[in-house]
């Protein structure tokens, strides 16, 4: 079979939580070598989330759906002898992957121009909450504070309510797909020209470009949008809408004029007064009132395909179980069944895209804390059997 893209590449990651394993999760799908550094002494806090069970750091579910195919390695950076380690695993690497506030590295002394040093033609990717640079970059944070520094909170809720927020850590769902593909350009340019490459991330920024029109709108009229629910200010009807079952939905959107007349026929809706987008904004409350009646007593299956099959935009709303069990995510492998060694057996979900012609996967579940440090120790930086005596002695490997 032929070689993955990142097969022979070895990606060192530093950092924790989301933005950063999300994207490395990417490289060490598509063959790349990744090894995470930890410490017991400071663990990701995706690992702390399995501290109550009975696997301790090793048994927390999200840790190991975000870090698949991947090696575990613990150093104390801290300890003199643990920094100087690092830089001889970087020697051998093609990519550093990190996603501390840049005072982090600064502090240990082990700065993109640190790193470079070791390994000319270094691949560096940092992706933090502001970036390596302007006033706010040494502010450490989530996605709770990208989603609301970027503008994503004031702009999700209800008209007539308090905003909420989208559901979890926007921005560590959005950055790491722009981290991946930087660094993936960055070892192209690297292997092609030797010049080493430092990739500066900002996660609110990766956010703040993703409500492009909201922002445009606004510097155009100098005002926000607004908080809409599921309205639209260019398509009517559109939003979501109950069927029969429990906490069963449908999403239906009227994209033009002919749409809505399709619509109306399906669902035998009053027209008069409605051809136009304009009329139907203005009338949007009552339609959507008829809309949800009709809906309600239909499966989202049998309106969605009843309206797919006259060209109106109708899916059903998917729960997890749904998307857990979707016949064309079936189709494309979305999902890699794995067997984690204290877990168990669990599902993997691998990113949406495929090359085709090549099998990619992860091959392996989420590591076990330190799992792989002798050897990649060994093969990667040369350490001997007596050294890393030593070094466990000194507590360094932990």
């Amino acid at each position: 079979a032929d070689a993955l893209p990142f097969t022979g590449t070895v990606v060192l990651e530093l950092g924790s939580g989301a933005a950063g394993p999300v994207a490395t999760r990417f490289f060490a799908e598509w063959g790349a070598t990744v090894i995470r550094i930890e410490s017991a002494r400071r663990p990701d806090f995706l690992r702390a989330y399995g501290g109550a069970g009975p696997h301790g750091l090793d048994g927390a579910p999200m840790f190991d759906s975000l870090n698949p195919g991947k090696a575990s390695v613990t150093i104390d950076l801290k300890h003199p002898d643990g920094r100087d380690l690092l830089l001889r695993l970087v020697a051998a690497c093609d990519a550093v992957s990190e996603n501390f506030a840049p005072k982090a590295l600064r502090n240990l002394e082990l700065t993109f121009d640190v790193l470079r040093q070791v390994r000319p033609g270094l691949v560096m990717l940092s992706a933090c909450l502001n970036g390596q640079t302007g006033p706010q970059r040494d502010y450490p944070g989530f996605g709770s504070q990208g989603a609301a520094l970027s503008g994503y909170t004031l702009l999700t809720g209800w008209p007539d309510r308090p905003p909420v927020g989208p559901y979890g850590t926007i921005t560590d769902s959005l950055a790491p797909r722009i981290g991946a593909a930087a660094l993936a350009a960055g070892l192209h340019h690297a292997r092609r020209t030797g010049d080493a490459v430092h990739l500066d991330l900002s996660q609110v920024e990766a956010a703040v470009w993703s409500l492009a029109p909201w922002l445009a709108r606004a510097a155009r009229t100098g005002a926000g949008t607004g908080r809409l629910g599921n309205a639209s200010t260019t398509m009517a009807p559109h939003g979501v809408y109950p069927c029969l079952g429990t906490d069963r939905w449908v999403a239906i959107a009227s994209w033009s004029d002919a749409s809505w007349g399709r619509l109306a026929d399906a669902a035998q809706l009053p027209t008069a007064g409605r051809d136009h987008l304009a009329d139907r904004l203005a009338d949007r409350d009552a339609i959507d009132a008829e809309l949800a009646a009709w809906t309600a007593r239909r499966t989202a299956d049998a309106i969605a395909d009843q309206l797919q099959a006259v060209g109106v935009e109708a899916v059903p709303v998917a729960d997890l179980g749904d998307a857990h069990d979707d016949a064309q995510l079936a189709a494309r492998h979305h999902l890699e069944h794995l067997e984690h060694p204290l877990l168990g057996p669990g599902d993997y979900e691998r990113n949406s895209a495929r090359i085709t012609g090549r099998t990619s996967g992860y091959g392996s579940a989420g590591p076990l804390l330190g799992a792989d440090t002798d050897r990649v120790l060994t093969d990667l930086a040369g350490v001997s059997g007596p050294e890393l005596e030593a070094l466990r002695a000194a507590a360094v490997l932990r």
